[in-house]
């Protein structure tokens, strides 16, 4: 895939497809090829391949992963309401971009959402959510040793989980998990990343502490003013992204 970059730094371009992947024709249905097409676009993006305001052709994409362009669109309009790309023509997007204020704002929504359902499933959690929130926890300290955001999203994805199902709120689980995919597709910066994941690490120690104590204020506190607090977080976002959303930087 050529990619068009913008400003006037140009890069040589880079196939955002790796060479053992290959189209398994009549064994995966359309939803796991748009599911595929869209993995294989958002570690593109997250790993720097294709960078803030490169040009995504419909056609490209299809052409590389050998399947229809339907899938791909389905992956695009997937990316694009979760904000991670945009639509500028009828078949052409451009990666978007994520500013410290696109952050901020981020983690300030987060944090009135996860407060508000984690009070109201305190009750609820038990034994066996307690034990699944100690494992994905263990997953996630896997991640930041390795430095991985992008897994440690996946894992972060289903930590979060635990407390959004019981809720059976689906509209707020989806809103919930499109706020968070955008932290975890851009690039970042990567100086203080280690710390900052660890930082989350410890955090959800806390929470599983509360959330086994079946504490619903202290959760609801922890969520609202530590974990999603943007002042507890500040110096680490504006380390990982850039204030244009334009400089950020992910080294493999």
């Amino acid at each position: 895939m050529r990619v068009r970059q913008t400003g006037s730094r140009r890069t040589k371009p880079r196939s955002i497809t790796r060479p053992h992947q290959r189209h398994k024709s009549g064994k995966e249905n359309s939803e796991s090829l748009s599911q595929r097409a869209y993995e294989v676009l958002s570690h593109a993006i997250a790993s720097g391949r294709l960078r803030p305001g490169a040009r995504i052709s419909e056609k490209t994409v299809a052409s590389r992963l050998r399947i229809s362009r339907t899938p791909v669109r389905e992956a695009l309009l997937r990316l694009e309401v979760e904000g991670v790309v945009r639509c500028t023509s009828r078949r052409s997007y451009n990666v978007g971009t994520l500013t410290v204020d696109d952050v901020r704002e981020l983690y300030e929504t987060l944090a009135i959402l996860e407060a508000a359902a984690a009070a109201r499933v305190a009750a609820q959690i038990t034994g066996a959510d307690v034990k699944l929130l100690e494992s994905y926890n263990r997953r996630m300290a896997g991640s930041a040793r390795r430095g991985d955001l992008p897994g440690f999203g996946v894992w972060n994805r289903r930590f979060h989980g635990i407390f959004l199902e019981k809720l059976g709120n689906q509209t707020l689980r989806r809103a919930c998990d499109s706020i968070r995919a955008r932290l975890y597709t851009f690039p970042v910066s990567r100086s203080s990343l280690s710390r900052w994941l660890w930082k989350s690490v410890s955090e959800h120690r806390e929470i599983i502490r509360l959330a086994s104590a079946r504490d619903a204020t202290g959760l609801a506190a922890f969520f609202r003013e530590v974990h999603w607090g943007y002042d507890e977080n500040r110096d680490f976002i504006r380390d990982a992204f850039d204030r244009n959303g334009k400089g950020a930087l992910h080294l493999a």
